[in-house]
């Protein structure tokens, strides 16, 4: 059995989850932007006591790696790798954009081969993003890429690709592909760190904490809620 505590500080959404093997048991989360600095440890805190479980009684902690909120990461990862080095604890680190398609699987009803895109708003017509199949194999590793009406034509192959996250907005607009599909409302959450985080337990997939730090793909990228 593992007990990992999960957090995702990637976007204006701070979260914390706590999940026993693949089972979610306790999920808290908060919206005011510019205040991860000073909720994290309270949000672990009250997902910890929801969980009826003790900090030291976990047997990892995660933490979404990037891209994302420069910010927010820095600030998640310094704060999990701290309770990793005072608790003896293993960090798993988990990319971001697998968090956004993990939560987007739940939402395709396709039983042929597609594609999914997962992309984080950076600015102007720049994204983060990558590309995975159905089955959840990297076709496109994560880039920054400035987006025009012709991006990812030369991939799709008649399949369907389905987009979403933040960043996605702004290439519907653009877009007139009809094997594009596009998922609203798909934020990266603790909630979906689960079974990725439970891998990588099980596969001893963990970081070295001296060196390990977010990633970024560029430097210096705050998401910004109201754009």
């Amino acid at each position: 059995m593992s007990r990992i505590l999960c957090v995702d500080t990637s976007s204006f959404i701070c979260s914390v989850s706590v999940f026993e093997n693949l089972s979610l048991i306790s999920s808290n989360s908060s919206e005011v932007e510019k205040s991860h600095s000073k909720l994290i440890i309270q949000l672990i805190d009250q997902s910890l006591k929801d969980a009826k479980i003790k900090i030291n009684e976990l047997d990892a902690f995660a933490v979404s790696m990037g891209p994302g909120s420069y910010t927010g990461l820095r600030i998640g990862v310094s704060t999990i790798k701290g309770l990793c080095y005072s608790l003896e604890k293993p960090l798993i680190s988990i990319n971001t954009l697998e968090i956004l398609s993990k939560s987007a699987l739940n939402h395709i009803n396709n039983y042929n081969d597609f594609f999914i895109c997962p992309m984080i708003d950076a600015r102007r017509m720049e994204v983060f993003t990558k590309m995975l199949d159905n089955d959840f194999n990297e076709v496109e590793k994560d880039k920054a890429l400035i987006l025009d009406d012709k991006s990812f034509n030369d991939i799709c192959g008649g399949k369907s690709i389905y987009f979403f996250g933040d960043g996605s907005n702004k290439f519907q607009k653009i877009t007139n592909n009809k094997n594009f599909h596009f998922i609203d409302n798909i934020i990266s959450s603790s909630k979906h760190m689960g079974e990725l985080a439970n891998i990588k337990y099980e596969n001893n997939q963990f970081e070295n904490l001296t060196t390990f730090e977010p990633f970024y793909i560029k430097d210096f990228f705050i998401a910004n809620k109201n754009k």
